[in-house]
C-alpha cells in the first residue's frame, strides 16, 4: 500500500522491548483479586461460598462493588451511546415517581419510608429540570439517584453500616421504577445489557438481605477476609490466570498471598485518585495533551476520563462509607482540591511488594506499560484458546473463550485502555493467525465487526494518534490479506461462493470507508484494477478445459458446439446473476472480464461453423436448438459484457438461411395441414357450448405453433423478423383459403347429392326433351314435383368452422401485433406495393357467382340461364347454363390475361333456347383496370342488369403485396365470403321448395283453377267463394312442415350470428317467393298476356305472408325472428304491390261502369 507523502503517521512508535510474562501474570492476578473482591465484598466472613462462574452473577452477589462494576464497565466508556436518557424515559420516570409517592399514606408509613419518600422528592424536583430537553444517561439518573440518598440519609444517621443498608433497599427500589418506566415508556432503549444491569441493582437486596443484618463493618485497609486464601484460588478468573500463565500450585498460592495485602479497596481508591492527578497534570499515563491529535479532542478525553473515575470513586464509598470516611473524610473525592494534596506524593510511596518486577510501579493494579501487558496478555489468551480450549466453549462471535474475555475486560477496564486499542489489537491478532491459518475468515469478520461497532461509537478523529497508527497499521496487513484471499478466489471465479467473495469485499468496504485510512490511502481501488489480470488469465485457462471437454477432436461441429454452448451459458448465467452480480467495487467486473475472453472465440467456432457444408445441410430442429443457445450467450453478453461491446454475434447472418428453409417448409406443408384437419373431422360439435367441429381447432393449433415458433426465435434483426412473420401470414391466408374452399365443396356435393337421391336432372336431357320442355311451357306433370331437400347437421356445422376461423383469426391478428409489424415495416422502408409503370401483362380472375331477378324469358315463368363475357365483341369467358332459374348460380372462376392498362368488359346473360336463338335477360358494362385492383385484394360487385335483374361477380388482379396486412385482409374477406356463399347455399337449396309451394299453381289449386290443356277452350266459371285462413294455412301446409324442421336444424346446429344471418336471408327468399306470384318477371312482350291477380288471389296472398310472419315470428310467444326483421323494406314494398293492384282493379271497374 502506498501512503501519502508528509504523514504524520509515528511508524517507529511501538516498542519492540522483550516483556517478562511474569510481570503480565502478576498484574492479571492483581486484576482477578480485584474482581475477586467486587464479588466478596459484601459477604459475612463465615461464608464459604464458592464464587459462581457465570460473569453476569457478578452483578448479583451484592450491591456493593457489584454496582460500582456496573456502573464503570458499561455504564461508562462503552455504554454511553447504548443508556442515552430520552423524553420518553424522563417523563415516564416524573409519572411513576408521583404515583409513588401519591400511593402512600403518610400517616401509617414508618421512619425508613418516610426519607425515602424525601429522597423521592429531591431527586424528582432535579428531573423536572430534563423534562424538555434530556441530557446524560441512564447512568447519570443512577448516580445522581446515589448523591441524593446518600445527602439525605446523613442528615438521619451517622451509623455506615446502617446507612449503607438503607442505601441498598433505596437503589433496589429506585431501579425497579427505572426498569417498569423503560420497558413501558420506552421499549427501545430496553436493551439486553442495560436491562441485565438494571436487575442486578435489584436482585442483591433480595437474596442477600439475611446476610446482612449480621454483617461487621470493615476497616478500609483490612484485607480480604471472606473466606481463606483456598476460595481465592477457586474464584474462577485467578484459576485462569493460573492456567493462562502454567504456575505451579505452589508458587501460585504464594504470588496469592502475597498480592492478598495489596490488592484492597483502599488501594484502588488510590489508584482512582493518581489516575485523576496524572489527568489533570497531564501526565504520560493514563494520557496527555501529546497523545491526541489537537486540543478539542484531548479535552474531550480529558473530561470524559475525569468523569468516569470520579463516578468510580463516589461509587465504591458510596458503597463503602467507612471507606470514604477514613481517606477523605468529609470532602468531595472528586475534587481538584483533594488532588492536589495527592500530587506532591512520590511515586514509590506504595509499599513495595516482593513481586518480581524491574521497576517500583506507582499503583497497586495497573502496571507501568499497560498498553503492552494488555498486548501480551491477550497475545496468550487467544493462542490458549484456539490452542487448549474446546471450540464449544468460545463465544460464538469471538475468538476467546468466556474466562479469557472477563480476564481482558477486567484488566483493559482496571489498567484504563481505551476501547479503541483493545479493539484494534483483537482485530491485529486474528488477522496475524489467520495468516497462520489457524482462524478462519469468520473469525476476522468478527473481529472487523467488532472494530466497526467501536469506531461508529467513537469518532476516529477523536482518537489517541497511537490508537489510530495502529489502525492504519492494521487495516493495511488485513487489506493485503484479502486481496491475497480474493485473489486466490478470482483464480476460480466459476466454482467459489459469492458469500465469501462479498463478505471479502463487505470487510474492504470497511477499510477503503474509513475516514483515516482514507487520508493516507487517496486511491485505495488502485489495487483492485490489478486483479483483472488475475480474472484474464484465469478465463483463458477456463476456456482450454472447457473446450477440451465439449470438443475433444477440435472440430467445430453441430455436435461438438451444442455441449460447449450449454456449458457457457450455465457457468456464465451462474457468474453473472449469482457469483458476481456487480462489479467489485465498481472497478472489476469479472463477468465483463471473461466474456471479453470466452465470447470472441466462442463466435469464431460458431462462424466457422455456420458457412460450412455441414451447416447448409443440418437438421433445422438441431439447428434451431443451437441458434437459442447463440442467442442466450448474446443476450448474456449485452447485458453483462464489458462496456465496449464488439460486434461479436452475427446471428442473423448465421442463421438466416436455416429461417428461410423452415418458412418453405412451412409453406409447403400447409395443404398437408388442411387436409389432415379435415380429414380427422366428423363436423360434430366439440361440446354444448363449442359450435365448431375440430378441423378448426386443429388448423389454428398448427398456426400457433408456427407463430410461436417465429416469435420464440426473438430474432435480432427487426426488418428480418417482420418478414418472417409476413411471409407466416401467407402461409395462414393460403390455408384458410383452401379450407374454405373445400368446405364450399362439401356444402355443394352435399345438396347435389340430396338431388340426385330424389331423382331429379339438372337439365333436359335429349334435344328431344328440351324442344318439348319449350313447347309446353315447361309444364309440370306430377312425377316432375319437387321434393324438399332438408338442411343436414353437418352442412351447419361448416358453417360454425367458417365463423369460428374468422374469430380465431381476429386473435391471431392480436397475438401477432399485425398492425405494429405493418408500420415498423412502412418505417424501414419495405415496397408494399411494387411498381406496375413497366407491366405489360396484367392478370385478372373473375369469379361469376349468381344473378337475382331475371328476366323470365320462357313460357314456364323461368328462363334458362347463362353468363358470356365479351371485350371488343369477343367472347372472353361463357359459364354453364342453370335451368329454370331466375336466381341462378354459377360460382365459375375465369382468369383472364389482358395487355392492355385498361379495358371494358360486357357481361351478358342469355336465356338458353333449343328453338329459335336464345333470347337476352339483361347485360352490362364494368372496367378491369389496375387503379382500381392493384391491392390484389378480391372485390365483390352486384351490378344492375339492363333491363332488370343483378349479377354478382368477384374481381381480382393476380399478385400479392409484401404487407403483413395484405394477408390477413384477405383471409378475412375469404373467410367472410366464404360464410356468405354457405349460406347462400342453403337458401338456394331450400327456396326451391319454397318456391314450388308459393306458386300459382298451388294458388290456382286452392281456388279450385286448375288449368289443363283444354281448359282455354271451356267457356264455363264456377262460382268463386273467399277461402277461409285456415284454407290458406292448409294450401302452405307441406312448406310450413318443411320449414319447421330445417329451422329447428338450423337453430339446433348453427350458432346464433350464423342463424340470424340464415334466417333473414330465408325470409327474403320467401318475399321472393310471394312476389313471383304476385308479379311474375315476364318480358315486356309478354306482360300484357299474364293476367293480374284478382281480389281472391290477393287475399290468399296476403294471409299467406301475414301466416309466415307470424311463423317466423315464433306464433304466440313472438320468441323467434323480431317483427321489425320480418317487416322489412321488401315486406313493405310487397304490401304496397297488392295495394297498388286492387286501387289499378278499382279504378278500371269505375271506368268500366260508367
Amino acid at each position: 500500500m502506498e501512503t501519502r507523502s508528509g504523514s504524520k503517521l509515528r511508524r517507529s512508535g511501538r516498542k519492540n522491548r522483550s516483556l517478562n510474562s511474569m510481570l503480565v501474570y502478576d498484574y492479571a492476578l492483581r486484576c482477578a483479586i480485584r474482581a475477586y473482591l467486587e464479588q466478596t465484598s459484601g459477604s459475612s466472613p463465615s461464608s464459604n461460598k464458592e464464587p459462581k462462574k457465570d460473569r453476569t452473577e457478578r452483578h448479583s452477589i451484592h450491591m456493593g462493588m457489584g454496582m460500582l462494576g456496573s456502573l464503570t464497565d458499561v455504564f461508562g466508556e462503552d455504554g454511553g451511546k447504548s443508556d442515552k436518557l430520552t423524553r420518553e424515559i424522563v417523563r415516564g420516570l416524573l409519572k411513576r415517581v408521583d404515583k409513588y409517592k401519591t400511593s402512600k399514606d403518610l400517616t401509617r408509613i414508618d421512619h425508613e419510608e418516610k426519607l425515602f419518600l424525601a429522597v423521592l422528592s429531591q431527586f424528582q424536583a432535579k428531573l423536572q429540570k430534563q423534562r424538555y430537553k434530556p441530557t446524560g444517561s441512564v447512568n447519570d439518573l443512577v448516580v445522581q439517584f446515589l448523591q441524593t440518598s446518600q445527602i439525605e440519609l446523613k442528615k438521619s444517621t451517622t451509623d455506615a453500616a446502617a446507612m449503607y443498608e438503607q442505601l441498598n433497599q433505596y437503589m433496589s427500589k429506585f431501579a425497579e421504577i427505572v426498569i417498569q418506566t423503560i420497558q413501558e415508556d420506552a421499549p427501545s432503549s430496553a436493551t439486553p445489557e442495560l436491562m441485565e444491569r438494571l436487575n442486578g441493582f435489584v436482585a442483591p437486596v433480595k437474596k442477600t438481605r439475611s446476610h446482612q443484618d449480621h454483617r461487621q463493618p470493615s476497616t478500609p485497609g483490612t484485607p480480604v477476609v471472606d473466606g481463606s486464601i483456598e476460595a481465592l484460588e477457586r474464584f474462577p478468573m485467578v484459576i485462569t490466570v493460573q492456567n493462562l500463565f502454567q504456575v505451579s500450585d505452589e508458587d501460585h498460592r504464594k504470588k496469592l498471598q502475597e498480592l492478598q495485602p495489596l490488592c484492597t479497596d483502599a488501594a484502588l481508591l488510590v489508584d482512582l485518585k493518581k489516575c485523576i492527578n496524572n489527568v489533570h497534570t497531564n501526565q504520560s499515563f493514563p494520557g496527555r495533551r501529546e497523545d491526541f491529535p489537537d486540543q478539542q479532542a484531548y479535552e474531550n478525553w480529558q473530561r470524559r476520563e475525569v468523569k468516569q473515575l470520579t463516578e468510580l470513586m463516589n461509587t465504591l464509598m458510596l458503597m463503602k462509607p467507612n471507606l470514604a470516611l477514613s481517606s477523605t473524610g468529609e470532602r468531595d473525592v472528586g475534587s481538584s482540591n483533594m488532588l492536589s494534596g495527592e500530587s506532591g506524593r512520590s511515586r514509590n510511596s506504595v509499599p513495595a511488594s516482593d513481586s518480581v518486577r524491574n521497576e517500583q510501579a506507582p499503583f497497586a493494579f495497573i502496571p507501568n506499560d499497560p498498553r503492552s501487558y494488555f498486548r501480551m496478555l491477550m497475545s496468550m489468551c487467544i493462542d490458549y484458546d484456539t490452542d487448549v480450549v474446546p471450540e464449544n466453549e468460545r463465544a460464538k462471535t469471538s475468538v476467546l473463550s468466556q474466562q479469557s474475555d472477563e480476564l481482558l475486560r477486567e484488566c483493559w477496564r482496571t489498567w484504563r485502555l481505551s476501547a479503541p486499542f483493545r479493539a484494534v489489537l483483537y482485530l491485529e491478532f486474528v488477522k496475524a493467525r489467520y495468516d497462520e491459518e489457524k482462524l478462519d475468515l469468520e473469525d476476522v469478520k468478527d473481529s472487523v465487526r467488532a472494530l466497526d461497532k467501536v469506531i461508529k461509537e467513537n469518532d476516529p478523529g477523536t482518537w489517541a494518534i497511537n490508537d489510530r497508527e495502529s489502525l492504519i497499521r492494521t487495516y493495511e496487513g488485513l487489506n493485503h490479506t484479502l486481496l491475497h484471499e480474493l485473489e486466490h478466489c478470482l483464480s476460480n471465479y466459476w466454482k467459489v461462493k459469492p458469500d465469501w467473495v462479498y463478505g471479502l469485499v463487505a470487510m474492504l468496504d470497511k477499510i477503503y470507508e474509513n475516514p483515516a485510512y482514507q487520508e493516507d490511502h487517496s486511491d485505495p481501488l488502485l489495487t483492485l484494477t490489478r486483479l483483472e489480470e488475475t480474472v484474464e488469465g484465469a478465463a483463458v485457462s477456463r476456456w482450454r478445459t472447457l473446450t477440451k471437454s465439449a470438443c475433444p477432436d477440435g472440430q467445430d461441429t453441430l455436435e461438438d458446439l451444442l455441449p460447449l454452448a450449454d456449458k457457457l451459458i450455465k457457468e456464465l448465467s451462474s457468474i453473472s446473476t449469482k457469483k458476481f452480480t456487480k462489479p467489485i467495487k465498481g472497478v472489476l467486473d469479472v463477468r465483463g472480464i471473461v466474456m471479453a475472453r470466452h465470447m470472441p472465440l466462442f463466435t469464431l467456432m460458431i462462424g466457422n461453423w455456420a458457412y460450412s457444408q455441414e451447416a447448409r445441410e443440418a437438421p433445422v430442429e438441431v439447428t434451431f436448438e443451437l441458434y437459442h443457445k447463440v442467442l442466450s450467450l448474446k443476450r448474456l453478453y449485452d447485458q453483462y459484457g464489458p462496456k465496449k461491446k464488439a460486434e461479436l454475434f452475427k446471428v442473423e447472418s448465421w442463421f438466416l438461411q436455416h429461417a428461410r428453409r423452415w418458412l418453405t417448409t412451412t409453406h409447403a406443408a400447409t395443404p398437408e395441414w388442411v387436409e389432415n384437419a379435415i380429414k380427422q373431422d366428423e363436423f360434430k360439435m366439440i361440446n354444448d357450448t363449442t359450435v365448431h367441429s375440430s378441423s378448426i381447432v386443429d388448423l389454428f393449433s398448427m398456426f400457433h405453433q408456427a407463430v410461436d415458433f417465429v416469435q420464440s426465435l426473438q430474432w435480432p434483426n427487426e426488418p428480418q423478423r417482420c418478414r418472417f412473420l409476413t411471409s407466416l401470414a401467407k402461409v395462414i391466408a393460403v390455408s384458410l383459403e383452401q379450407y374454405t374452399e373445400i368446405l364450399e365443396g362439401f356444402v355443394r356435393e352435399e345438396f347435389e347429392y340430396q338431388r340426385k337421391e330424389a331423382g331429379e336432372a339438372t337439365s333436359p336431357g335429349s334435344l328431344f326433351d328440351m324442344a318439348r320442355y319449350q313447347l309446353t311451357g315447361g309444364q309440370s306433370s306430377p312425377k316432375d314435383e319437387i321434393k324438399p331437400h332438408d338442411v343436414t347437421p353437418e352442412v351447419c356445422i361448416m358453417i360454425n368452422d367458417i365463423e369460428a376461423a374468422r374469430s380465431r383469426l381476429d386473435r391471431l391478428y392480436q397475438m401477432m401485433d399485425v398492425d405494429e409489424i405493418a408500420e415498423r415495416m412502412r418505417e424501414f422502408g419495405s415496397p408494399t406495393t411494387p411498381e406496375r409503370n413497366d407491366q405489360v401483362n396484367f392478370l385478372y380472375t373473375i369469379r361469376i357467382v349468381r344473378a337475382e331477378n331475371l328476366l323470365a324469358l320462357d313460357n314456364n315463368g323461368f328462363s334458362d340461364p347463362y353468363v358470356v363475357l365479351e371485350i371488343n365483341k369477343e367472347e372472353i369467358a361463357r359459364t354453364r347454363t342453370v335451368y329454370k332459374s331466375l336466381t341462378p348460380r354459377w360460382d365459375q372462376t375465369f382468369d383472364i390475361c389482358l395487355n392492355e392498362r385498361e379495358a371494358d368488359v360486357l357481361a351478358i346473360v342469355y336465356d338458353e333456347d333449343v328453338i329459335g336463338s336464345n333470347g337476352e335477360c339483361g347485360s352490362v358494362w364494368f372496367k378491369l383496370s389496375p387503379k382500381y385492383y392493384d391491392d390484389y385484394q378480391t372485390h365483390e360487385f352486384t351490378l344492375p342488369l339492363h333491363p332488370q335483374g343483378k349479377l354478382q361477380l368477384r374481381v381480382s388482379m393476380v399478385g400479392e403485396k409484401d404487407d403483413i396486412q395484405f394477408w390477413f385482409v384477405r383471409a378475412f374477406r375469404t373467410l367472410k365470403r366464404a360464410e356468405n356463399d354457405a349460406a347462400s347455399l342453403i337458401v338456394d337449396q331450400m327456396g326451391q321448395f319454397m318456391r314450388y309451394c308459393l306458386s300459382r299453381r298451388t294458388l290456382d289449386k286452392l281456388l279450385r283453377r286448375e288449368k289443363s290443356f283444354f281448359s282455354s277452350f271451356s267457356s264455363k266459371i264456377n262460382k268463386q267463394v273467399e277461402p277461409s285462413i285456415q284454407d290458406c294455412e292448409n294450401a302452405i301446409a307441406p312448406l310450413l312442415d318443411y320449414l319447421e324442421k330445417n329451422l329447428k336444424t338450423l337453430n339446433d346446429n348453427l350458432s346464433e350470428t350464423n342463424m340470424q344471418l340464415v334466417v333473414v336471408k330465408i325470409w327474403n327468399e320467401v318475399l321472393n317467393s310471394l312476389e313471383a306470384v304476385l308479379r311474375p318477371p315476364m318480358p315486356e312482350t309478354q306482360q300484357q298476356d299474364v293476367a293480374s291477380l284478382d281480389e281472391y288471389e290477393e287475399h290468399v296472398i296476403l294471409k299467406w305472408l301475414e301466416l309466415l310472419k307470424i311463423f317466423f315470428n315464433g306464433g304466440e310467444d313472438g320468441d323467434a325472428v323480431p317483427l321489425d326483421k320480418l317487416e322489412n323494406k321488401h315486406y313493405k314494398s310487397l304490401l304496397n304491390e297488392v295495394s297498388h293492384q286492387r286501387d289499378s282493379r278499382h279504378e278500371r271497374d269505375s271506368k268500366h261502369l260508367s
